[in-house]
């Protein structure tokens, strides 16, 4: 109760420090995300640097790691206008609107060429604007990357190989069914809770991209890791409706170009460092690359989870699935 009252209080100063500040020569943006490093923190602070040398009036301050909450949570805090902008997975999304369960879904990319080409593209656009309702202004697709799986009992080069394993996956139901369909036994947790929780055996493995294994040291607590590419992991960059209408035209414009032409440098950020990150993971972890016909058989266990959710999500998600999936060919 005590935690509940305190982060009350809290939201409260960041909702009155905002209107404060904006109301004067100030204007504070305040960016707050999951992660606490890799190309999403590095993003964060690009951006900051960016946006504070076109405009000198602007005080841009960025809550990496949780530090306003969860994705979710922030969301919450978006839409009530007590934080400014938030740089999300998809995962939470879709409690907001069933479409971004399509980028939830397993294999709907085999590679980068694709990602850009649909996010890029008039699809992307569409699910930009899907939280437009919700009270959210969609700027840009900036990325994670591809999800890997790691764990500590033995090698995963096939389906067959997860059989048993509890493994922690994100609050997604999608991902859950996935997870269960090979076999294992999945277990949602905070992404904060991911480390200890393999440091005392209470999971036995994880899914992430390897920047996130490498900078918060997953690969400490665990023996393998395989590049499964078995979700892409895109981060879009939304800001508060309501504190967006409130900015001056220019502060809007230089936001929303600085955004959308820092997508390019944030996804060469990290494809570019994976390479390093492989090279930091080996020291503790065996890295296990798999063969396209090794992929294939993932894939191929994906089919049912696709069923699931067309079924699950209802028109909406199959119409924006039949969508993306085309843009790619």
């Amino acid at each position: 109760m005590f935690k509940k009252v305190l982060l009350a209080a809290s939201l409260a100063v960041i909702g009155v420090s905002s209107a404060v500040a904006q109301s004067g020569d100030k204007i504070v943006i305040k960016i707050g995300y999951g992660t606490a490093g890799g190309p999403i923190h590095e993003g964060a602070l690009e951006l900051k640097k960016r946006l504070q040398a076109a405009n000198g009036r602007l005080d841009v301050q960025v809550f990496p790691g949780g530090a306003l909450g969860s994705e979710g949570e922030i969301i919450g805090q978006l839409q009530t206008g007590m934080t400014d902008m938030l740089l999300t997975t998809t995962g939470p999304l879709g409690q907001q609107n069933p479409i971004y369960y399509v980028l939830e879904t397993p294999y709907i990319f085999i590679n980068y060429a694709q990602v850009d080409k649909v996010l890029d593209g008039p699809a992307g656009d569409k699910l930009l604007k899907g939280l437009e309702a919700k009270g959210l202004v969609g700027l840009a697709f900036w990325e994670n990357g591809f999800r890997e799986m790691s764990n500590n009992a033995r090698p995963i080069k096939a389906p067959a190989d997860l059989k048993g394993l509890k493994m922690r996956t994100q609050q997604n139901r999608l991902h859950m069914k996935y997870f269960s369909d090979l076999g294992a036994n999945p277990t949602p947790l905070p992404f904060t809770e991911i480390y200890n929780a393999l440091a005392t055996k209470m999971v036995d493995g994880q899914e992430n991209p390897l920047s996130l294994i490498a900078t918060n040291k997953f690969y400490e607590q665990q023996k393998y890791v395989s590049l499964t590419d078995h979700v892409y992991s895109s981060v879009p960059v939304y800001y508060s409706k309501s504190k967006w209408d409130k900015l001056p035209a220019d502060v809007q414009k230089l936001v929303k170009d600085t955004v959308y032409d820092m997508r390019l440098w944030q996804r060469k950020l990290g494809r570019d460092q994976q390479k390093a990150y492989v090279a930091e993971i080996s020291k503790k972890s065996e890295v296990l690359e798999l063969t396209d016909a090794e992929k294939a058989a993932f894939q191929k266990a994906a089919e049912p989870a696709f069923e699931w959710a067309k079924k699950e999500y209802g028109a909406a998600y199959e119409s924006t699935l039949k969508e993306v999936l085309e843009a790619a060919k």
